[in-house]
């Protein structure tokens, strides 16, 4: 029996020593492509599922704003109560999916985000539920452009956070992966140097070694490769969404454009019928007086007063499409400033009589001659004195003029009812009226004010208001004395 040298001990127990450091340096790094592997997998898991959220998210804003435009296109109540209904449960849905996405582990960003997206949300629900009320509870308050562009200007901008969401759950999940893919690559290297020394002390370990690398790059490769599809996949539906969410924004402006050509249309159709009666009630008012028939013409006065009043309404309502649409003219000539005021003045006197109001009139002959469109000017004047006369019962209207080197200024003054603070800001909106009682008692369309702004923006003026609840209004013109295309 030989014995073993002290030299041959001490190799031996090297090689021992090395044999175990490789198997334990494996076993490390196969356990580090383990986590890996958990790492992804719990990755894919949450961030498809944040991914998947968003898009009901998404999906339910896309059928919310398909049912917003069915309700404003259809015309039977009960379609239009089951498209809000309809509108209701997308939301449901929309806020569900919001909640359980607000339970997971977010980041900054994250948290960031969807504090964008609840603030757009509300926005948009907000705006959308106006327009929706208004549509099937107050029919015949007519539902503007402006009201229609908010609701999907809205609606674009709660899409947008959406959209930045999924993008930013997309990026952190390729980020992640980068990471992955680097620490795989790094692991593997690893593996492959120990799984290479581990042949020179054993190659049964190496065999091993090697085995399970191959079987742990399977399972990472299987993982990356269904990872990339879903984000492919992502990405196709993120373009076909929006795709139908353009084309359905586009086809509610086009339906708004269409019912304003229409209204234009049938303004025209109805002052001919209304002309012909202001016409025939003139001419009976002459008959019935040459053969003093007296006990009819209070009946006729109603009859041409409700008239006038009608094709003042529908000559309001051509004016306000005509501006929105772009086609109303200005046509400046020159003229006497002092002049068009006393003919404004002899216009405005029928008016004063209706609530025994004084109109004082203080234009200096210095006041001189003017370059604008004198009949649009008229017009906007008419209105101001016009508002002034009906909310003044017993009191003082005036109206001054202050000139300036290069701009004039027309100010209509009373001793009304006056304007409360909290309605000043919606005073130049069309349809606008201050509440129902003031709507009841002194009637009016809410649109003079609205077209008297316009027609000033147009002749390169503005239109500022003072007033205090209860001691009178006051309305400033201000226009340029030389109007320049």
């Amino acid at each position: 029996m030989k014995v073993i040298s002290e030299d041959s001990l001490k190799i031996a127990l090297g090689f021992l020593v090395m044999l175990v450091l490789l198997v334990v340096m494996t076993l490390l790094g196969l356990s580090k492509m383990q986590d890996i592997q958990s790492k992804i997998e719990v990755i894919t898991s949450e961030n498809n599922l944040k991914t998947e959220l968003m898009m009901t998210i998404r999906h339910g804003i896309y059928e919310r704003e398909v049912s917003l435009r069915n309700i404003l296109l259809l015309d039977d109540p009960f379609e239009r109560d089951e498209g809000k209904s309809r509108f209701n449960q997308h939301a449901i849905d929309i806020v569900a999916a919001r909640n359980q996405f607000a339970t997971m582990r977010l980041n900054d960003r994250e948290k960031q985000l969807l504090e964008e997206i609840n603030a757009a949300m509300r926005k948009a629900y907000y705006a959308q539920v106006n327009l929706i009320d208004k549509s099937i509870y107050r029919a015949e308050e007519p539902i503007t452009r402006d009201e229609i562009e908010r609701a999907f200007q809205t609606q674009e901008v709660f899409m947008e956070r959406v959209k930045q969401m999924i993008s930013l759950q997309k990026n952190a999940t390729q980020k992640a992966l980068k990471d992955a893919r680097q620490s795989y690559n790094q692991a593997r290297t690893s593996i492959y140097i120990l799984g290479s020394a581990a042949l020179l002390v054993g190659s049964l370990v190496a065999i091993l070694v090697i085995r399970l690398n191959e079987s742990q790059s399977r399972s990472i490769r299987e993982a990356l490769r269904k990872v990339e599809e879903a984000n492919s996949q992502l990405e196709d539906r993120v373009e076909r969404r929006t795709r139908q969410l353009a084309l359905a924004r586009d086809e509610a402006l086009a339906s708004s454009k269409a019912k304003d050509a229409f209204m234009a249309t049938m303004s025209h159709e109805l002052r001919t019928p209304l002309n012909i009666i202001l016409g025939y009630s003139e001419l009976l008012e002459e008959i019935v007086d040459e053969d003093s028939q007296t006990q009819y013409l209070p009946d006729l006065k109603k009859i041409k007063n409700a008239a006038q009043h009608q094709l003042g309404l529908i000559n309001s309502i051509l004016d306000i499409s005509k501006i929105e649409e772009g086609k109303l003219d200005i046509h400046p000539v020159e003229f006497n400033i002092c002049e068009l005021l006393h003919d404004i003045k002899e216009a405005a006197l029928p008016l004063m009589a209706k609530n025994q109001n004084a109109f004082n009139l203080n234009c200096s002959n210095n006041a001189g001659m003017m370059y604008s469109d004198d009949t649009r000017i008229r017009q906007i004047l008419l209105n101001l004195i016009s508002n002034a006369a009906k909310f003044t019962e017993q009191g003082q209207v005036s109206l001054n003029v202050e000139v300036d080197e290069n701009e004039i200024s027309f100010v209509v003054e009373d001793t009304g009812i006056g304007i409360d603070e909290n309605y000043k800001s919606q005073l130049f909106k069309k349809f606008s009226q201050e509440d129902n009682s003031t709507t009841r008692r002194y009637t009016g369309s809410g649109l003079g004010l609205s077209i008297s702004r316009h027609l000033a923006v147009l002749l390169k003026g503005s239109i500022s208001v003072e007033s205090e609840k209860g001691k009178g209004s006051r309305f400033t013109l201000r226009l340029p004395i030389i109007y320049v295309e």
